[in-house]
Formats: structure tokens, sequence, C-alpha cells
């Protein structure tokens, strides 16, 4: 799945204005689905605590305070037209799910306060700075991720609360309704091992599995998708959580530890992480880019930002390109920000060859075909063979600067149809369309390249091989 990432409120100030047109193109790319990011209502109290950061923040839309699509957005008629916009033009629709907190202000924390976590110095230490007092008078806790410090505009959720999980899965049947998938915010933070250690640290084993006896979200993933099977869960995942979620259900997990490696220019993580097994790279959701993470333009060189992208789009399973990404945009935007600060010219060059990449790698071979690492001379030097049926397709990258991609060489001789009579193969720059003969060598009769062809700088090659 090609999935494109679009921060909604700051794209547009209506649903209205994402036209067809613009959907079409998007399907014409090769994109399979458009993910809206910040589609639910905002909460005041967010809006507030985020002026005190900049008087231009208008709130996160990861603090919800209700499932309510966005009214300033056009509500949830406007919503549904989009929808079928989309479906109109053969993509998809993912919204988020925000799973771990609600925002402080959340109309559920009066109405149910046992859906939260409250001040319990029997069950966990406590700080004075992770609780708020509610004006229910209820002691709750900033929802958070562990190795960071607490999100001020929101309510943390918890999970040994039978009624939450039961709220919480009624949520994701009823966005099963008006979308086709879900991007689970922060979704290994719902995992039980985590639950019981950080905020149950101090409860009896037995009373942990009494009020959390399984997964919430295989439960609540099968329960969705008995309703919509065809319903997509994407995982927003970290701390080599990826398997465990795809194996609660999951469609999709997040594949941080390939872009940590691609940043690092570390060409040994980037292999390590194209050696695991075939269904976990066929669960992955690559990028190089999203929200959440600095901008390529501004991480990569522009050579580095194509082969990274080429890769990622070329890997078994699928790829995430976020808004501006391919334009080149450098600023990345607070997910509270609705403006950027900078006004930055779109690379139409840089545009042009993504869209090429998007095309190539449309075709079937990239979706359906074996996978299968290759060794491709040096170290720095990254390669794979995407095959299926007649066709095969080699993806050359230079990982950092240990090595000149000029400099990778390549035996083709397994890669060819072992009935095949000729002594040349034609091996054809896909990217570039420059075409290369290739003849045997040696008495070992193989088919070795070790001139790829390629123009100074040039940090990528998707080669094609057929008989010549």
């Amino acid at each position: 799945m090609r999935v494109y990432e679009i921060n909604t409120r700051v794209h547009c100030q209506k649903f209205d204005q994402i036209t067809a047109a613009e959907l079409g193109d998007l399907s014409d790319m090769g994109f399979d689905a458009i993910w809206l990011m910040g589609v639910w209502q905002i909460s005041e109290a967010a809006r507030k605590i985020s002026r005190i950061v900049s008087e231009d923040f208008f709130g996160s839309p990861y603090a919800v305070p209700s499932y309510a699509i966005s009214r300033p957005l056009g509500g949830k008629g406007r919503f549904q037209s989009l929808v079928d916009r989309a479906h109109d033009a053969n993509l998809s629709v993912i919204v988020d799910f925000v799973s771990n907190h609600m925002a402080l202000d959340s109309p559920w924390i009066k109405e149910r306060p046992d859906f939260f976590i409250r001040s319990n110095r029997r069950m966990r230490p406590q700080s004075t700075s992770d609780f708020f007092l509610h004006e229910s008078g209820e002691v709750i806790a900033f929802g958070r991720d562990p190795y960071f410090p607490p999100w001020h505009d929101t309510a943390q959720l918890d999970y040994t609360s039978e009624g939450l999980r039961a709220r919480m899965t009624e949520v994701l049947k009823r966005i099963s309704q008006v979308a086709d998938g879900v991007r689970c915010d922060m979704a290994m933070l719902l995992l039980r091992d985590y639950i019981r250690q950080q905020w149950y640290p101090f409860a009896h084993q037995a009373w942990f599995d009494e009020k959390m006896p399984a997964e919430f979200w295989k439960e609540a993933v099968e329960q969705t998708r008995h309703r919509s099977p065809a319903f997509c869960f994407i995982a927003e995942a970290y701390w080599d959580q990826e398997r465990t979620l795809l194996d609660l259900g999951f469609d999709l997990a997040y594949e941080k530890r390939l872009y940590d490696a691609l940043v690092a220019r570390d060409p040994s993580l980037v292999l390590a992480r194209l050696s695991r097994p075939i269904a976990d790279l066929q669960g992955s959701l690559y990028f190089i880019e999203n929200h959440d993470e600095p901008r390529a333009a501004a991480r990569f060189s522009r050579e580095e930002n194509l082969a990274a992208a080429a890769l990622i789009l070329s890997l078994p399973g699928s790829a995430l390109i976020h808004e501006g990404q391919m334009e080149g945009k450098r600023e990345q935007l607070p997910v509270q920000r609705l403006r950027p600060v900078t006004e930055e010219t779109p690379d139409e060059n840089l545009k042009a060859d993504y869209r090429k990449l998007l095309e190539i790698t449309r075709a079937e071979v990239f979706r359906n075909g074996s996978f299968q690492l290759l060794e491709a001379g040096p170290e720095g030097i990254a390669g794979f063979v995407r095959q299926q049926e007649n066709r095969t397709i080699v993806y050359v990258g230079q990982i950092g600067e240990r090595s000149n991609l000029a400099s990778a060489s390549l035996d083709l001789t397994r890669f060819v149809k072992s009935d095949a009579q000729g002594t040349r193969l034609r091996v054809i720059d896909l990217f570039t369309s420059r075409s290369i003969v290739v003849e045997k060598f040696g008495v070992s009769s193989h088919f070795r390249m070790s001139d790829l062809g390629i123009d100074p700088g040039t940090r990528f090659c998707l080669l094609e091989v057929t008989q010549a």
C-alpha cells in the first residue's frame, strides 16, 4: 500500500477544498490511500495550553476530547463527501485513532473517571508534575510516553478498565463505518506488559491479570473486523514491538529502525533490517519523513533523498509519503501550527523524480514479486532483487560515504532463466532509461556487471534485467 499523509488543517480550511482532481492526481501517481491527519474536533483546553508555547499554535490533533469530526473543517457530512470523492478516485481513507489518551478536558473524565489513570500511591510511584487536578475533583495522570515528559494537554487512559476497553472498541467500530482504516497513535503503549510496568508496578500479578486478562488490540481488532472485514489497522510502533503488534492483528507497523539506519548512514544496520523475515518486511510501513520526523530534504542530500525513496518504494511492504516531501519542503511543522513560518518554493524537479519513482515502482513485481538480498560489492552498497515471472528488477543503493556506487559489482547469473541460450543480457536503468549489455565473463560463464554506467553523485539504480 502507498499512503499519502495529509496534515488536514494545514492543507485546507474545509474538507470541500480537497477536490476530486487533487485526489485523482494522487491516485494516478500510484497512491492507494490518504491518511488525513487531524480530522477530529480539537480540544479547547489544548488550544489554550498550546498558546503558552506560541501564539500561532491552535491545539494538538492528538488531544481529542471525543471522537467527533472537526466542525471547523466541515463536520461529518462534508467529511463523508470527501471520503466519497476519495473512493471515486480509488483511494482509501485512513484517520487517526489516539489510543493512549484523551484531551484533558474530555467529557469522559467527568462521566467515567474510572477510564483514566488516577492518583494511587499503592499502585505506582508518583510526582505532582505527572498529574493534574480535574474540575471534578479527580487527580488524573497526564498522557505520556515513558521516555519523554508528559503531554500536558492530555489525560492518560487506563486499560485495566473493562469499561474503557469496551468504549474504545466501540469507537473503532464507529470509525470503521466512516473511514477505511486507522493509524493507531503510539500503539505499543497499550500492550499489557508496558501497562503493568508503567502504571501498575506495585500491583499483585493476580489482580492485574484479572483486571486486564488479554491484550486490548487483539480483541478490538477482531471485533472491529467482524463488523468491517476490510478495515485497515496501522500501528505507530517503536521499541521493537512491531512483530508483537502485527501478531495481534495489525496490517502494518511503522519501520522506524530502517529510517534511523538511513539517517545514520549505517549500511550494516540497513542490511540488518532488510534481512528480517519476509513477513516482517511485508508488514512494515516504511518512511523517510512524517509529521513527527524532520523533513527528508533537511536530513538528506537530494541524491540521498531519492535513493532512500527508491529503496522504501521497492521493498516488500508499504510506504508512506508525507505531504511536502516530494516538493522538497524543509520546514517541519509542529502539529499545533496551521501555517508554515517560512515560504518555500517547491522543487519541481524533485517532484518530477518522485513521480517517476512512484510510476516505476507501482508495477506488479514490486507489489507481489519475490525478494532476495544481493551481494553488491564493497561495504556501503545495499542491493536486492524483486522478481516475478518474466520480470527481474535489481535495486542498488549507496549508504553513506564508505563506498561509491560506481564500485558496485553485480553477479546476475542466478537471475537468468536456466534454459536461456543467449550469451548476453540487457540491463536497463528504469530511472534514467540507459541500457547496458552484459556478456558472460570468464570460464565460469557468469554474467558479471562491474560498470553501472552511472553519473557522478548518483546514489541508486533500479535495473531491469532481460535477455539481449
